[in-house]
């Protein structure tokens, strides 16, 4: 049937096919059934040339030429592409299939066709032209009809026979190619390519003899499917294609240019072309847009955590109704990262993250943020329940890396997202802010519907940490001095105290320390203020003046750094000051006492001949080894231990106690936040060397001491 219904001319009394159909269908079977398909394929092929021909020998040459090749291509193909070499027909693996499948078969059945025709007499009067070994263009023609075949025609045969072998896929074609044409971006298109189409074909039906209209029918028609295909189902462009090439073949005279071997032959190498064309076309196309949706996939996932990131949730926001933002705070993810790694922390953001979306609605999530946190998105009420339910949750899931149980403390925000007030991602930071806020509040914390709050307290600390980085490059800070009184003399020094000046306002440590601190600036502010204390000290110096004895307040994080005992002894130098006249206090903290950069620095300042005092004594990690070990001069008791002395028995014998060490290590003491003479007699007392507090003298400026 398909030889049948293959297009042909007739040319200086020679019957030439435009294209042998055949050939395609021998492919699209081969394609379709595979090996299963090689005795129907040689018995049907033969079958119908015996009853054609009425000729063994003719019969079999025929079935051998055409089916040999095409098999032995087929096995080239599947040692290239591998098992699925049949599959994902025109989408992947384009250039193989043609070299082999549509290439190399048609040349190696016309090499066999020449030599069967020499080996074998022809009848004369039946098809011997395809069996000459003459070279001229009758021969290329015949190569080309079979590449054409193979080329244009195999999916004419390969959909149709598909869908009759699997009902299933007669259903996804018409849906896949029904939903290209029909939805909502298409749609418009799909009406102009179709009227396009079929006005093409009705001028061809109405006009076939203009030579015009049959010069530029076919690159009309391949430009239309050029933008077709890239629009709308490939499988269905392609069908489309194939029928259109093989009514332009059958039915327009005028296209294949009658009684020329020379325009038949160019009209043939054009189909072959345009069609060879639009499949890298729609390789191309498809390839972009595989690209296109991968980036876009990438675009919504982070890199490392491998699951949706903040791009992600704020797509998602557009199709939910009423949101609410919840922030999941892991507290200690940070600590543990710094010692297993960035690997941990990956891992275990994944299991939390898989953890939740389990217990997640439809069109509810948890993404991916940078930091010691998830955000999760939820809908409906009883949010505050929920969270506290999915922390529960969380704290008794098991979490283990290297062998180890990973244990971390959850906290949470949450705050109703509405994008005409809100922005994602300030309100995400709003939200960080208050979860480990809410870490030391109960676990839970609701963002009220402005966030004026919480970004008022933040734009504080933005401002307050512009104002500290500030004063720090214009060295404007104000140095503060508060006397520390001998208990048996008129002996006294002075501790400097930082401020800072904002206009004529002046600003408390306690409002910038602890930014200064988080934004490691300490070791930057400590030098600045060992400066201006030295200079103070300079100009002393100049005047004739005595040289008062100063204490000054290093911060934990300025002694970790690695080199800065000799920065300060460097700044002394510079003013050519003595040692002995500076003490530097030490705040204890417990990772201070752990870190041989501290202790080192520590060491260094002692040996330059400063002396050293720890701060804060009796509150936290500091105890009498440390002392011991670090050899300081000075102990200062903690003011808990002061406040209350008159009336608690238990911090007068800690007083005491510490004062009996001081004196068998011969370290003098000195109590701080003294505010009454009972105070200041009982600290006599029990053996206290120096008092500090409002009722010996408030801080004043460092250039008004005497």
């Amino acid at each position: 049937m398909s030889r049948l219904l293959s297009p042909t001319e007739v040319i200086s009394d020679n019957l030439v096919y435009v294209c042998y159909l055949p050939y395609g269908l021998s492919i699209a079977a081969l394609y379709l059934f595979g090996r299963t398909a090689i005795l129907p394929l040689y018995t049907a092929l033969f079958l119908a040339y015996w009853l054609a021909f009425n000729s063994f020998q003719l019969s079999l040459g025929l079935t051998l030429t055409i089916l040999t090749p095409i098999l032995f291509c087929g096995w080239l193909t599947r040692k290239k592409l591998g098992w699925r070499w049949r599959y994902n027909l025109g989408n992947s693996d384009i250039g193989i299939r043609l070299l082999f499948m549509d290439m190399l078969a048609p040349l190696l059945t016309r090499v066999l066709t020449v030599i069967w025709g020499r080996g074998y007499a022809i009848p004369e009067d039946t098809v011997a032209g395809y069996f000459s070994s003459n070279i001229d263009l009758y021969s290329i023609l015949n190569l080309q009809i079979l590449i054409a075949s193979a080329v244009i025609f195999t999916p004419l045969f390969y959909f149709p026979l598909r869908m009759l072998a699997n009902p299933r896929y007669a259903k996804t074609f018409y849906i896949s190619s029904k939903s290209s044409l029909t939805n909502e971006k298409n749609r418009l298109s799909a009406i102009v390519w179709c009227a396009m189409l079929a006005s093409f074909f009705l001028i061809f039906l109405l006009f076939p003899h203009l030579a015009i209209i049959s010069s530029y029918l076919v690159p009309l028609i391949f430009i239309l499917f050029a933008w077709g295909i890239m629009r709308f189902s490939l499988r269905l462009m392609t069908f489309l294609w194939a029928c259109s090439c093989y009514l332009l073949m059958y039915f327009n005279l005028e296209v294949l240019s009658i009684n020329s071997i020379y325009s038949l032959t160019f009209a043939s190498s054009t189909f072959i072309a345009f069609t060879i064309s639009l499949l890298y076309i729609a390789s191309a196309y498809r390839k972009s847009q595989w690209m296109q949706q991968a980036f876009y996939r990438l675009a919504l996932t982070d890199p490392m955590v491998q699951r949706a990131n903040l791009r992600a949730l704020s797509r998602e926001l557009k199709s939910v109704e009423s949101p609410t933002l919840c922030y999941l705070y892991l507290d200690n993810l940070k600590f543990f990262g710094r010692h297993y790694g960035i690997q941990m922390r990956v891992y275990c953001k994944r299991r939390i993250i898989d953890e939740i979306k389990a217990s997640l609605g439809e069109r509810e999530g948890v993404y991916q943020i940078a930091g010691d946190g998830l955000i999760i998105l939820l809908e409906g009420d009883d949010i505050a329940q929920r969270l506290r339910q999915l922390m529960a949750q969380l704290s008794q899931s098991e979490i283990r890396w290297q062998g180890n149980i990973i244990d971390f403390n959850y906290a949470s925000s949450f705050g109703s997202f509405t994008p005409a007030h809100n922005d994602l991602y300030r309100m995400c930071g709003q939200l960080c802010y208050l979860a480990e806020q809410a870490l030391h509040q109960g676990g839970l914390l609701f963002l009220d519907d402005t966030g004026k709050t919480i970004a008022d307290q933040v734009s504080a600390q933005v401002e307050m940490l512009k104002k500290i980085k500030q004063a720090i490059a214009k060295e404007s800070l104000v140095l503060f001095a508060q006397p520390i009184v001998s208990a048996q003399s008129e002996h006294r020094y002075y501790e400097v105290l930082c401020r800072l000046r904002d206009d004529q306002t002046i600003i408390m440590p306690s409002q910038f320390m602890p930014l200064v601190t988080e934004c490691h600036l300490s070791a930057r502010l400590d030098q600045l203020v060992v400066k201006k204390a030295a200079i103070f000290l300079r100009q002393r110096q100049q005047q004739g003046k005595p040289l008062p004895q100063l204490a000054i307040n290093l911060l934990p994080a300025t002694l970790t750094e690695r080199g800065i005992s000799e920065t300060l002894c460097e700044i002394f130098k510079k003013y050519h000051l003595p040692h002995e006249n500076v003490l530097f206090e030490v705040t204890e903290e417990q990772y201070l006492f752990n870190q041989p950069t501290a202790i080192n620095n520590i060491c260094q300042l002692r040996n330059a001949g400063f002396r050293i005092a720890i701060d804060d004594f009796g509150t936290g990690f500091a105890n009498y080894e440390q002392v011991k070990r670090l050899n300081v001069d000075v102990i200062k008791i903690d003011g808990m231990f002061i406040k209350d002395l008159e009336n608690d028995r238990l911090n007068q014998l800690i007083v005491k106690s510490i004062c009996e060490i001081a004196r068998e290590k011969k370290l003098c003491v000195v109590a701080e936040y003294v505010e009454t003479p009972e105070q200041q007699r009982l600290l006599t007392l029990l053996g206290v060397d120096y008092l500090q507090g409002y009722l010996l003298g408030q801080p004043g400026p460092l250039e008004n001491i005497a």
